[in-house]
This record gives structure tokens, sequence and C-alpha cells, in this order.
């Protein structure tokens, strides 16, 4: 399979998966703040695959390239979208749980271990 094609599903399903979480932080207030939810999850999705996708042609110091994800990911949403403390944690809770979750479900049943590519989990492909 085309690595653009690869990369373009793996960037909206985690769009989605995104958009999903913030739903569940945000609860009433998610109508309300939608455009602005969207434009700050296509700024931190994209952003961040883009960066760790091509950080090898970029070629940002180490320290820089993580802080720049973690700014993307763990801190823009929270601050642009005024997120109360009980919302805060509730977004890295389920962030937490997400990724990893993203992972296992790409390794499993497409093969695609690239997302957390230190964490190694075989296709059931493989498996069977």
């Amino acid at each position: 399979m085309d690595n653009a094609f690869r990369f373009l599903i793996m960037a909206a399903v985690t769009y989605l998966a995104f958009l999903c979480v913030i739903r569940i932080v945000m609860g009433s207030q998610y109508k309300s703040k939608s455009f602005l939810i969207n434009i700050i999850g296509m700024l931190t999705v994209y952003g961040s695959l883009i960066i760790g996708r091509y950080n090898d042609v970029l070629k940002l110091p180490g320290f820089l390239y993580y802080i720049l994800l973690i700014l993307l990911t763990v801190f823009l949403p929270p601050l642009s979208l005024k997120m109360k403390s009980e919302q805060t944690l509730k977004y890295f809770a389920l962030g937490v749980v997400a990724v990893p979750l993203l992972h296992l479900l790409f390794s499993l049943l497409l093969g695609w271990g690239d997302f957390l590519p230190f964490i190694q989990i075989p296709s059931l492909w493989e498996l069977i």
C-alpha cells in the first residue's frame, strides 16, 4: 500500500478519535465551540503527525521535536478551548488511553506498527 495513502488513513482515524475525546471532555459546550474544535483538532492531529513523519527532513533537535509535539497535543487543546481543570484532567486521561488504543488497532488489524514504533505488536494476519 502506498505510504501517503496509509498516512492519510492514519491521520483521518486519529482526527476522528481526537474529536471523540474532545466530545466526551467538553460535553454540552461542544456544539458552541465546534468550529474552534475542528481548527484546533486539525492543527493538533495533522501538525503532530506531519512533524513526526517528516522529522528526518526537518532535522529538528531532539528536545525541540518533543517540545513541539507536547505543545501541540498536550497544551494547545486545553488552553485554546479554555477547559476547566476537570475537563483538562479528563482530556489527559483519555489521551493517554486513546493513543495506545489506536496503535493497538492499527497494529492488530492492519499490521501498521508505526504509530508508536517503540511498542511492537504483531498483526492478526501474522498470528494466524
